[in-house]
Protein backbone atom coordinates (compact mmCIF):
# COMPACT_ATOMS: atom_id res chain seq x y z
CA UNK A 1 0.00 0.00 0.00
CA UNK A 2 1.37 3.41 -0.99
CA UNK A 3 0.89 6.55 1.02
CA UNK A 4 0.65 10.05 -0.46
CA UNK A 5 4.19 10.84 0.75
CA UNK A 6 5.52 7.88 -1.27
CA UNK A 7 4.17 9.09 -4.60
CA UNK A 8 6.71 10.45 -7.07
CA UNK A 9 5.26 12.45 -9.96
CA UNK A 10 7.38 13.24 -13.01
CA UNK A 11 7.12 16.99 -12.46
CA UNK A 12 7.22 17.02 -8.67
CA UNK A 13 10.97 17.51 -8.39
CA UNK A 14 11.18 14.38 -6.24
CA UNK A 15 11.58 11.83 -9.05
CA UNK A 16 15.09 12.94 -10.06
CA UNK A 17 18.04 13.36 -7.71
CA UNK A 18 18.84 16.67 -9.39
CA UNK A 19 15.36 18.08 -8.81
CA UNK A 20 12.90 19.24 -11.43
CA UNK A 21 14.12 18.84 -14.99
CA UNK A 22 12.81 22.11 -16.42
CA UNK A 23 15.39 22.93 -19.10
CA UNK A 24 15.88 21.17 -22.42
CA UNK A 25 18.96 20.56 -24.57
CA UNK A 26 18.19 20.16 -28.27
CA UNK A 27 21.05 18.70 -30.30
CA UNK A 28 21.14 17.58 -33.91
CA UNK A 29 22.30 13.99 -34.44
CA UNK A 30 22.25 11.28 -37.08
CA UNK A 31 19.35 8.86 -37.41
CA UNK A 32 21.77 6.04 -36.60
CA UNK A 33 22.75 7.67 -33.31
CA UNK A 34 19.13 8.27 -32.33
CA UNK A 35 18.22 4.66 -33.13
CA UNK A 36 21.17 3.40 -31.08
CA UNK A 37 20.14 5.60 -28.12
CA UNK A 38 16.56 4.33 -28.35
CA UNK A 39 17.81 0.73 -28.43
CA UNK A 40 20.07 1.24 -25.40
CA UNK A 41 17.32 3.01 -23.44
CA UNK A 42 14.89 0.22 -24.28
CA UNK A 43 17.36 -2.43 -23.09
CA UNK A 44 17.66 -0.57 -19.76
CA UNK A 45 13.92 -0.04 -19.51
CA UNK A 46 14.06 3.75 -19.30
CA UNK A 47 12.80 6.55 -21.56
CA UNK A 48 15.19 7.94 -24.16
CA UNK A 49 15.48 11.29 -22.36
CA UNK A 50 16.33 9.66 -19.03
CA UNK A 51 19.01 7.49 -20.68
CA UNK A 52 20.64 10.48 -22.42
CA UNK A 53 20.40 12.61 -19.26
CA UNK A 54 22.25 9.88 -17.34
CA UNK A 55 25.01 9.79 -19.96
CA UNK A 56 25.39 13.57 -19.86
CA UNK A 57 25.45 13.68 -16.06
CA UNK A 58 28.16 10.99 -15.91
CA UNK A 59 30.21 12.82 -18.55
CA UNK A 60 29.91 16.15 -16.76
CA UNK A 61 29.97 15.15 -13.09
CA UNK A 62 31.83 11.83 -13.26
CA UNK A 63 31.00 8.26 -12.33
CA UNK A 64 31.78 8.63 -8.62
CA UNK A 65 29.34 11.51 -8.19
CA UNK A 66 26.70 9.58 -10.15
CA UNK A 67 27.10 6.50 -7.95
CA UNK A 68 26.61 8.67 -4.88
CA UNK A 69 23.50 10.33 -6.36
CA UNK A 70 21.95 7.03 -7.45
CA UNK A 71 22.62 5.32 -4.11
CA UNK A 72 21.16 8.30 -2.25
CA UNK A 73 18.10 8.31 -4.51
CA UNK A 74 17.62 4.56 -3.96
CA UNK A 75 17.97 4.98 -0.19
CA UNK A 76 21.04 2.75 -0.01
CA UNK A 77 23.04 5.13 2.13
CA UNK A 78 26.71 5.92 1.63
CA UNK A 79 27.79 3.06 -0.67
CA UNK A 80 31.49 3.97 -0.36
CA UNK A 81 31.63 3.48 3.41
CA UNK A 82 31.77 0.18 5.26
CA UNK A 83 28.78 -0.72 7.40
CA UNK A 84 29.14 -0.72 11.19
CA UNK A 85 31.45 -3.57 12.23
CA UNK A 86 32.61 -4.12 8.67
CA UNK A 87 35.90 -5.79 7.67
Amino acid sequence: MMFEDDLMFSRSGRSDAGGKCTTRIDIPCSIELEEAVIAMATMRGVPKAEFVRGLLERAVWGDLAMLRRVSKQAGLGPWDQLPEGGR
